[in-house]
């Protein structure tokens, strides 16, 4: 059987989560699902602490059904995160098979950039900037000589 430890005792948040978290995995999967999820995790963790930057693929069987991957993927980002609200995007792999990105639903969303003007607006623009030149202009000139 695997052991499984707890985050850090000063990390109580992240522990619930986490503990949580295994708990209904543990209850959804049968043992010997359960048990090749945990040898997964644990192994990207090893790597991970051997000072490797990524993890690519899902270390251990290469026969991973789909299903675990993507177990595999949520607890990884529950571990990273500490919380639950993240989703999984099913992406298209080059050689045609399917792949996982993990989505943090917890970061800000950027607004788009608005749209350039149209060619109307931007005429418009121009002419107001150049009769607010003018006007500047005209004011600076008739405006009292000296100081």
């Amino acid at each position: 059987m695997i052991e499984h430890h707890a985050a850090d005792p000063g990390d109580d948040q992240e522990a619930d989560v986490l503990g949580s978290y295994l708990e209904v995995l543990r209850a959804r999967l049968s043992g010997e699902r359960f048990e090749l999820l945990i040898r997964a995790v644990q192994t990207t963790c090893a790597l991970l602490a051997d000072g490797r930057e990524a993890v690519l693929e899902v270390p251990g069987d290469p026969d991973l059904a789909p299903e675990l991957q993507r177990e595999y993927l949520s607890l990884m980002a529950v571990m990273i995160t500490g919380h639950l609200d993240h989703s999984l995007v099913e992406l298209a792999a080059p050689d045609g098979g399917t792949g996982w990105a993990v989505v943090d639903n917890t970061l800000p969303r950027r607004e788009p950039a608005p749209a350039p003007p149209s060619p109307c607006e931007a005429a418009e623009r121009a002419w107001i900037a150049q009769e607010l030149d003018g006007i500047v202009r005209a004011t600076q000139d008739t405006g009292p000589a000296g100081g």
